[in-house]
């Protein structure tokens, strides 16, 4: 029995997302395999940033 592979999306946010935002992320990220990628929190790693962009099929930025 194969399993079926998922498409790899990545939400990245450049601020804190809103309640609309976080409903919009939700409906792209169903049947997905989604990832995160905050910004605003700390001092970024952005050689993971850049692995995980690579890594990822979609990548979709949030202001």
């Amino acid at each position: 029995m194969s399993e079926e592979k998922k498409m790899k999306i990545l939400h990245i946010y450049r601020s804190e997302p809103n309640d609309d935002t976080m409903k919009l992320v939700e409906i792209l990220s169903r049947d997905r395999d989604a990832a995160e990628f905050r910004l605003y929190i700390g001092d970024p790693n952005y050689d993971t940033l850049v692995q995980m962009i690579f890594d990822a099929d979609q990548t979709v930025s949030w202001w």
